[in-house]
């Protein structure tokens, strides 16, 4: 396939990729405008600002090596391999992988590296393709309107279940864009009624999902002891001495 017809660069520029950019980036700026820490990370394939509204200090772009191509030169994004990210351990508060999951060979362990940087109570936002939403069916007419890596797509089932391993817990998450992946701007106005419908009589079938969990850690809790009774449990008996017992006879 063309590599310069299937990447994300193209993909953006047409108009369902321009109006899944600003879905997405309208849901971004709603949810992680409130999410405080000192230090957050997004990590995206493609010139994308997710952290705009967020109000920590300390915010930086990251992509992956295989996505270089799609970043522009002059950008403020950090080149990095996804096998080990250049974070330390326990440093992060907030996390955001903006179609991450579909672009690695292996997600399971970008997963582990997310859980790994995070603080404890630290936030994962996950943004995926929905491999059984209604732009799935385009999979099955060679990837038309699609974006890049669309045979990658993780299940959210089995996303819920990875959370779940490494003690990341959901506490939210939405599916966006309803509408099918038509590459016209005129059907893309006609069928601008099938996303109030489809949030409404088929709540998952959206083409893209949003996961935000935390990470929980379980800490060690002290079991209390119960105090040593002063008192023996068998102690000796006083036993009246012979005459007061024989002074008790006469009296």
């Amino acid at each position: 396939m063309n590599t310069e017809k299937n990447s994300w660069t193209t993909y953006l520029k047409s108009p369902v990729g321009q109006k899944l950019m600003t879905e997405e980036k309208d849901w971004f700026d709603r949810n992680l405008e409130d999410v405080f820490g000192y230090n957050a990370v997004q990590i995206c394939p493609y010139n994308f600002d997710a952290l705009n509204k967020n109000r920590i200090s300390a915010k930086y772009k990251f992509s992956f090596a295989t996505s270089e191509a799609e970043i522009q030169s002059d950008s403020d994004v950090f080149m990095v391999s996804p096998a080990e990210l250049p974070i330390a351990t326990r440093s992060l508060d907030l996390l955001v992988l903006i179609h991450v999951l579909e672009s690695v060979d292996d997600p399971h362990a970008v997963l582990r590296e997310a859980e790994r940087v995070l603080i404890s109570e630290g936030r994962l936002v996950i943004c995926s393709f929905n491999p059984f939403g209604v732009w799935a069916m385009n999979r099955y007419f060679g990837n038309v309107n699609l974006p890049p890596n669309s045979d990658n797509w993780v299940a959210l089932a089995r996303l819920k279940d990875w959370c779940k391993l490494l003690e990341l817990e959901i506490v939210g998450g939405q599916f966006l864009a309803f509408y099918p992946a038509v590459n016209s701007s005129k059907w893309k106005d006609k069928f601008s009624w099938v996303q109030t419908v489809g949030k409404r009589w088929w709540p998952t079938s959206g083409a893209v999902y949003c996961l935000t969990s935390i990470k929980r850690t379980v800490g060690m809790n002290l079991v209390k002891t119960k105090p040593w009774n002063r008192d023996p449990k068998f102690r000796k008996k006083s036993i009246p001495s012979v005459s007061s017992s024989l002074e008790n006879k006469v009296e």
